[in-house]
């Protein structure tokens, strides 16, 4: 986050345009960056890709990209409109249905064939009991189908998703990180003075489960490393990837981040679910690479980590959340390092100005 100031020049020459015009080549220039790292990564081979090590050579496959068929120019029929629209819709919620179906598959098997109905033990609590373990086996599949599928199309699943780890500034991946947790931070804090007539809504009884799940280890690694991961790779990567070969950049955001909304759940979950997506989305946007979302979606999940082991103990329960004055210092904070990394990242608030100024030069 912290260096997010720091924009690419552009190598177009804009004297003579007006600031409108900037701002729609701005964002055209990037609708189109992001679709050489991700559409284009199919026809040209990626030029992305990890260097070749010295070694034994491997004979060269000659790889032919699956043709999509293009649409006609010009205005559109309504039967026309039905079908290419509905094709992109299909196309684009591929990944997710693969992501909605198999991890519940690998629970139902595991509930079967582990033998717990004939133990008695209703599926209610199996859930309780193993369901992240299943779930994360359906997890690693859904990634190796997708990989699979990205490969036919002479590609991987890494170019597809426009996800560049190595591509990655260290301190701003830091910052990506934090503002993730201080605005769950926030977020977490203020629904607690909800009225209890919203809360009753889904939130609660969808956040008493959320800390029900006894395999901890797995719950910890699902959710800050696996759930990130994955989301933003469907979401922010292969969905996004998919809108913009024919919508226009603001309405795959805004497809995207109600798509994303809805699939979580409840009432509350989905209003924040929803501006969290667009943040993601836009800086997916922004740096061409979902990596940074990554980042920000574990910092985000970690808060119910963290939440998790202090609720559990009556003792640091008392002493973090007894009073509702210390949530809300929480989350006053977690709103003034948000807004503080967010002003760094959009080049509102430039540190070194800052430091000069706090050291009299």
């Amino acid at each position: 986050m912290a260096g997010g100031g720091e924009k690419k020049k552009k190598n177009s020459s804009r004297d003579a345009a007006s600031p409108a015009t900037e701002k729609k080549n701005t964002a055209a220039t990037s609708t189109e960056s992001r679709m050489k790292g991700a559409a284009e990564a199919v026809k040209s081979g990626a030029k992305r890709e990890k260097p070749v090590k010295v070694g034994k050579k491997k004979e060269e496959k000659s790889i032919q990209p699956v043709k999509r068929k293009e649409w006609p120019k010009g205005p559109l029929t309504t039967q026309q409109k039905i079908y290419y629209y509905g094709g992109l819709v299909l196309r684009a919620m591929g990944p997710l249905l693969l992501y909605a179906t198999i991890p519940s598959l690998c629970l139902m098997a595991g509930y079967v064939l582990g033998g717990y109905s004939r133990d008695g033990m209703d599926f209610e609590e199996f859930f309780v009991y193993g369901t992240n373990f299943y779930t994360t086996i359906g997890t690693f599949v859904t990634l190796w189908i997708l990989d699979r599928m990205s490969r036919r199309r002479g590609s991987n699943i890494w170019q597809e998703s426009t996800m560049f780890v190595r591509e990655m500034r260290p301190v701003k991946a830091v910052g990506f990180l934090i503002f993730g947790f201080a605005s769950a931070t926030a977020v977490s804090a203020f629904l607690t003075f909800m009225p209890e007539a919203i809360k009753t809504l889904g939130y609660a009884k969808a956040t008493e489960t959320l800390y029900m799940n006894r395999d901890v280890i797995f719950k910890m690694f699902t959710m800050i490393c696996l759930a990130p991961l994955l989301e933003e790779m469907i979401f922010r990567g292969f969905m996004l990837n998919t809108f913009l070969e024919h919508i226009p950049e603001k309405k795959a955001i805004l497809f995207t981040g109600i798509i994303f909304a809805v699939m979580h759940g409840n009432v509350v979950w989905i209003l924040y679910a929803f501006v969290i997506g667009m943040i993601l989305a836009q800086t997916a946007m922004k740096e061409d690479n979902i990596a940074y979302g990554v980042l920000l979606h574990s910092g985000f999940n970690a808060t119910s980590i963290v939440n998790y082991f202090i609720t559990n103990d009556p003792v640091k329960n008392q002493m973090y959340f007894g009073s509702k004055g210390l949530i809300l210092v929480y989350g006053i904070a977690g709103l003034a390092i948000s807004l503080f990394l967010a002003a760094v990242y959009t080049g509102r608030l430039d540190l070194k100005i800052m430091w000069r100024k706090v050291v009299g030069r």
